[in-house]
C-alpha cells in the first residue's frame, strides 16, 4: 500500500512515511524518514507494522540503503528495527539504544557523520532529555534538523523520570540551537520551517513549568498528586501517570539546582 496521505516528499532529498499509530503521545503517528537521493538512510522505521514497512519499501525501491538509524529506543520508533535491518541494511544508533533493544548494530557516537554523497552528510548528535539514549540528526548543507521526540512538531514532548532529565533536555536544546537549523523535522507532528523559534518555544515552556512547580510547592503542595492538580487541573485521567512522571523529573531538576524541597508524600 502506498497511500499518498502517508507518504510526503519534503524536498532536500527527504521523504516522510507516516505510520498509522496516531494517539495522544504520537499525534498523527510516528514519522519515518528516508533521507538522501541514490544512497539513503532510513530514520526510525517505526512500529512493527507490515503496511508501514511496505510503504517504506515503496519509497526505498531501487536505492542503496547505507543504514537504518534510530533516534531512541521507544517502541513507536524502533519496534520495526530488527525487521528493517534484515530487509534493508545495517542498524546504527547510540550504543545505549542498541543495548536497550538488545539488537546488533554499529554504535553512533556524538558528531559522527554518515556521508550519503559529496554534498549530503548526516550528523548524529547526542541529545538526551526525552530519554537518556536519544540522538538527533542534522544535515549541514540544508540545515535540516531531525529531532525525534526531543522536540515535536506541535505540543510538548514527555520528560518522564527516571529516564527523562530536564537538565539534559535544556542542555540538548541549547546544543541544537547553536547549529542555527533551518527546518525542524520531528518524530511526530508537522515539519516546522522556523526551527530555532520552535526550539526556543520548547525551552520557554519548560522554564515556565519549572516555575509552576516551584510556585505549587511554595503554596503548600505536599505530594506529586497535589503538584499535578495545581499545574494540570483539567488533565484527563488517562494522562495522570505521564504527568506524575514528568513532575518527578522537574523535582529532580530542582534538587540538582540546589533547591531545598519538602518531604513529599507518595
Amino acid at each position: 500500500m502506498t497511500e499518498a496521505a502517508n507518504i510526503k516528499n519534503l524536498g532536500h532529498g527527504i521523504t516522510a512515511v507516516r505510520a498509522d499509530n496516531s494517539g495522544p503521545l504520537t499525534l498523527t503517528g510516528t514519522q519515518t524518514y528516508v533521507i538522501g537521493n541514490e544512497r539513503i538512510v532510513i530514520l526510525d522505521p517505526g512500529p512493527a507494522d507490515q503496511t508501514h514497512l511496505d510503504r517504506i519499501q515503496h519509497v526505498v525501491e531501487g536505492r542503496t540503503v547505507e543504514a537504518v538509524c534510530l533516534t531512541h529506543a521507544h517502541s513507536d520508533h524502533s519496534a520495526a528495527a530488527g525487521l528493517a535491518t534484515h530487509r534493508w541494511g545495517p542498524l546504527r544508533a547510540s550504543a545505549e539504544t542498541l543495548e536497550r533493544l538488545n539488537l546488533q548494530g554499529v554504535p553512533l557516537v556524538d558528531e559522527e557523520t554518515i556521508a550519503l554523497s559529496k554534498e549530503f552528510t548526516l550528523h548524529a548528535l547526542n541529545s538526551p532529555g526525552h530519554s537518556g539514549d536519544h540522538l538527533s540528526y542534522f544535515v549541514e548543507s540544508t540545515r535540516d534538523l531531525f529531532t525525534g521526540d526531543l522536540v515535536l512538531g506541535e505540543g510538548s514532548t514527555m520528560i518522564a523520570a527516571p529516564d527523562g532529565s530536564v537538565r539534559a533536555y535544556l542542555q540538548s536544546l541549547a546544543k541544537l540551537l547553536a547549529l542555527q537549523p533551518g527546518r525542524l523535522i520531528p518524530g511526530h507532528g508537522p515539519v516546522v520551517d522556523a526551527a530555532s523559534e520552535r526550539i526556543e518555544e520548547s525551552r520557554v515552556h519548560r522554564l515556565k513549568r519549572i516555575e509552576q512547580v516551584i510556585m505549587a510547592l511554595q503554596e503548600g503542595a505536599d505530594s506529586v498528586e497535589s503538584i499535578r492538580q495545581a499545574i494540570y487541573s483539567d488533565l484527563p485521567l488517562s494522562h495522570h501517570v505521564a504527568a506524575n512522571l514528568t513532575i518527578r523529573a522537574y523535582l529532580e531538576y530542582l534538587a540538582e539546582e540546589g533547591h531545598k524541597l519538602p518531604i513529599l508524600t507518595a
